[in-house]
């Protein structure tokens, strides 16, 4: 039963229909209660009262004579006194509906209408004959436009129509928070795990019902994940210290060779690929030790990456190139600053490697979304290798990779370092001439 009870479906499902019978209950008896026509006295209802009594008190006998003049008869209507004993002194043959209004209703300072039937019953008005007090009502025939005006005095039905629709409105509300108020909190967790942000607490909902299970859910799948990604860093380290041993191995019997033996193209072909192979290690240890390492920072794109372009200023000098870089340096980021760092540095010097004379920085930021473009003058890529380069160990155009040294993968991990920004990377050819790489970030 509580299972079931804790089942979305079911919580809507019965909410609804409940606040249908809550809304239509009180309508209905609200409606009862405002439309019993019994209402307080309209002003020209009292003048009128008022102005009976008046003339009652002057004459009384010819204003009780049951030959009331018609005129006045029409206009004020017929008088019924009542004493201090509660008995009418006038009329014998009292209606029901007189009864019930004389009997609820005798303050003086409280008059009130009742419509009964197809008359109009007022009252009371205190009234003095013969130096006794008396309380005066009046019965007035009407027709049932004269009753239809009178009743828009008691309750009118925009008002019942704006109870209805209010009370439906806050039960709705309540039941849309209820529903939305934890989604909205699960979204917003969700999105900055998708982003990268892989220590974002979630949300704590204890609650039984479907709502509570994807926050239970989701919390197992980021705990899962985080420990994925550790036991991949973990197995990357721990497999690239391992390689590192007999490497090592390897380049000191090259030593000891190239000292006894005579040096051959060979032994330089080994030297090559061990120095190489080196290389790969220390890229691979390097990244891993980054994303073990990598903490989030706020920070401007000028401390980001000004020692980048100090150092790719002076590279490029060196190459006899020139290097320029474009940004607004005052703009925040909030990110993992080794990554994105050694990200765009990979980009940076693969582009000076190319170029034949000019290598440009560029950013601009655009709906949240800053851009990074590193353009170069140099010849280019096939379009069918461009989404390839992103790739680990792919090396394209194997002399070109030969002569830089390259071990293909500079790109992959600049590409790893942006998506675990929730960022993304792509190559184009430039419209002139040469590569432009893309790194677009989110800012939030």
């Amino acid at each position: 039963m509580k299972r079931l009870i804790n089942n979305l479906f079911v919580k809507i499902f019965i909410s609804f229909w409940m606040i249908l019978l809550v809304t239509a209950f009180v309508s209905i008896n609200l409606s009862r209660m405002l439309s019993e026509d019994n209402f307080k006295a309209p002003k020209w209802a009292v003048k009128n009262l008022h102005e009976f009594a008046l003339r009652i008190e002057r004459n009384p006998e010819r204003m009780l004579s049951p030959r009331l003049e018609p005129h006045l008869k029409s206009r004020f209507g017929k008088p019924f006194i009542v004493n201090s004993e509660g008995e009418v002194v006038n009329h014998e043959n009292i209606s029901r509906g007189m009864r019930r209004f004389l009997v609820n209703h005798d303050n003086i300072e409280d008059p009130r209408i009742m419509l009964d039937k197809k008359h109009i019953l007022i009252g009371p008005q205190a009234l003095t004959i013969d130096n006794q007090r008396y309380l005066l009502y009046v019965e007035r025939r009407s027709n049932p436009e004269q009753l239809h005006a009178i009743r828009n005095f008691g309750v009118s039905p925009w008002f019942l129509s704006l109870v209805a629709v209010g009370l439906s409105l806050a039960l709705c509300f309540l039941l849309t928070r209820h529903i939305v108020r934890p989604l909205k909190k699960l979204q917003s967790a969700a999105n900055k795990v998708s982003l990268g942000y892989l220590d974002t607490p979630l949300p704590e909902i204890n609650r039984g019902d479907e709502i509570g299970q994807l926050s239970d859910s989701l919390q197992r799948m980021v705990d899962t994940l985080n420990q994925a990604i550790s036991n991949q860093q973990r197995l990357l380290s721990d497999i690239s210290h391992e390689l590192r041993s007999p490497l090592t191995r390897l380049n000191m019997a090259l030593a000891l060779h190239k000292k006894r033996q005579q040096v051959t193209p060979e032994v330089e072909r080994i030297e090559r690929e061990s120095q190489r192979l080196a290389e790969m290690i220390d890229a691979l240890l390097s990244l891993s030790r980054m994303q073990v390492n990598a903490k989030q920072q706020k920070m401007t794109l000028q401390e980001l990456i000004e020692d980048l372009v100090s150092d790719c200023e002076f590279e490029a000098e060196q190459l006899n190139k020139q290097f320029s870089a474009n940004y607004p340096q005052q703009l925040s980021v909030i990110c993992y600053p080794e990554l994105l760092a050694s990200a765009l540095e990979n980009v940076c010097r693969n582009a000076l490697k190319y170029a034949d004379r000019k290598v440009k920085l560029s950013a601009s930021v655009q709906d949240n979304l800053l851009t990074l473009i590193v353009r170069d003058d140099g010849p280019g890529l096939p379009d069918d290798e461009l989404n390839s380069i992103f790739r680990p160990f792919y090396r394209s155009g194997e002399a070109r990779d030969r002569d830089s040294g390259g071990v293909g993968l500079g790109l992959a991990i600049a590409e790893s370092a942006i998506r675990q920004h929730g960022g993304s990377i792509s190559a184009s050819n430039h419209s002139r001439k040469g590569l432009e790489v893309s790194l677009r970030l989110p800012l939030q």
